[in-house]
C-alpha cells in the first residue's frame, strides 16, 4: 500500500483510509445497517494486513461509538495507526457551534472513547460548527501545543472558509470534501484553492455511498437512507432535505457508461473510481468505508490507470458534472460551504 506524507505534517498515511462512520457496535443509522463489533475488527485486522494505517471516525458517528470500537479493535497497535477525528455534532435538529471549551470537552471525550492520549489528525466537521474562527484556531493551536493533537485540519470548507482559517494565523493540513466520479463539484473551486495553499484533500464517498460499487442498475435499488443525496428525487425517502428533484436519470445514465468504460478496459468499477480519484492532483487519500474485509480487500486494489481510460472516464461524467455545477453540498441546494 502507497504511502504519502500529509501536507505540512510529519503524518505518514496510506492512500486509502478507512472511514468507520459504519462501526456501530450493532445499531443500524438512517445511513448504514447494523454491524457487529467483530466484523469491525475484523475489517480493521485486514485493512492492517494490506497495508493501511488510516483510518477515520468523528464523535457524531454513533455519539463517539465509531470511536469507542475504533479504539477496541486497534488495542495495543494504536502506534501502529494514524486516526483521524472530527468535533461536530447536532442539538435539536441544529448543528452545535463550538466555542473553544466545547472543543477541549469534545478531544476530551474522543481520547477516552479512542482510549489513547492523542489524536494524529483532528477536524473541524463543518464550518458552522467553529462559533468563532479566530477562537477555533487558537484552540486547535493550543491542544497541539499540549500534545494531545499532532496535527489539525476541517471537512466540507470552502474557498472562504478557508481563506478565514489563515487569516486568522491558522494553517490546514487537510481539507476532507465529497469527491467521486458521481460528484466532481469541489472541482471548481475547492480543489483550487487547496492546491494554492498545498492543503492535503481527503475524498470521502468516493464510491458513493456505493452507486460506484457496480450493483446498482436503479434507484430503487439504492438503500432508503443512502437516498438522501441531490441525486435522488426529494420524493425517493423521508430523509431528504434538498427539496430538488433530483438528478436519477443522469445519475444512473453516467454509472451505465462507467460500466461501459470499465468492462471495455478491463477494471472494476470501484477500482477505477479510487484510482482515478487518486490520480488527480492534490489528492492525499481516499476515505472508504466497508462491511466486510473483503470490502476491503476489493477497495485496497488501487491500479495505475491509462491516460486514456482517465479521459473515458472525465468525459463520460462531465455532463452530470455540469447538472450538478458548482455546489459541492450533496444534501442541500444551499450550501454550507462558502
Amino acid at each position: 500500500m502507497e504511502k504519502v506524507t500529509l501536507p505540512g505534517t510529519e503524518l505518514n498515511v496510506s492512500r486509502v483510509c478507512i472511514g468507520c462512520w459504519q462501526f456501530n457496535g450493532g445499531e443500524a443509522d438512517d445511513t448504514w445497517p447494523s454491524q457487529s463489533e467483530q466484523t469491525s475488527k475484523d475489517i480493521v485486522n485486514k485493512a492492517l494486513e494490506l497495508g493501511v494505517n488510516f483510518f477515520d471516525t468523528a464523535e457524531i458517528y454513533g455519539n463517539h461509538m465509531s470511536e469507542k470500537i475504533l479504539g477496541n479493535c486497534l488495542g495495543n497497535r494504536r502506534k501502529d495507526v494514524v486516526i483521524a477525528t472530527k468535533f461536530g455534532r447536532y442539538r435539536d435538529g441544529k448543528q452545535v457551534e463550538y466555542t473553544a471549551e466545547d472543543i477541549e470537552k469534545a478531544l476530551t471525550a474522543s481520547l477516552q472513547a479512542l482510549q489513547t492520549d492523542y489524536i494524529d489528525l483532528y477536524q473541524a466537521h463543518w464550518m458552522v460548527n467553529c462559533k468563532n474562527v479566530k477562537e477555533t484556531v487558537e484552540e486547535l493551536k493550543r491542544q497541539q501545543a499540549k500534545g494531545r493533537i499532532r496535527a489539525y485540519g476541517v471537512c466540507n470548507f470552502g474557498p472562504k472558509n478557508i481563506t478565514d482559517v489563515y487569516d486568522n494565523d491558522g494553517s490546514l493540513c487537510s481539507n476532507q470534501v465529497p469527491y467521486n466520479l458521481l460528484w466532481r463539484a469541489v472541482e471548481y473551486e475547492i480543489i483550487p484553492e487547496c492546491l494554492k495553499r498545498n492543503i492535503g484533500l481527503l475524498a470521502y464517498s468516493p464510491l458513493q455511498q456505493g452507486l460506484l460499487s457496480g450493483k446498482f442498475t436503479k434507484p430503487a435499488d439504492v438503500p432508503e437512507g443512502r437516498r438522501r443525496t441531490r441525486h435522488f428525487s426529494k420524493d425517493s425517502t423521508k430523509h431528504s432535505r434538498h427539496g430538488e428533484k433530483g438528478a436519477e436519470a443522469e445519475t444512473f445514465k453516467t454509472i451505465d457508461s462507467i460500466r461501459d468504460v470499465c468492462k471495455e478496459d478491463g477494471v472494476s468499477m470501484p477500482a477505477a473510481s479510487l484510482s482515478w480519484i487518486l490520480a488527480q492532483q492534490g489528492i492525499t487519500a481516499v476515505v472508504v468505508g466497508a462491511s466486510s474485509p473483503q470490502q476491503v480487500e476489493d477497495n485496497c486494489k488501487i491500479v495505475h490507470l491509462s491516460t486514456d481510460t482517465v479521459m473515458k472516464l472525465d468525459e463520460c461524467t462531465e455532463d452530470l458534472k455540469d447538472v450538478f455545477g458548482s455546489n459541492p453540498d450533496m444534501w442541500s441546494p444551499v450550501s454550507r460551504y462558502h
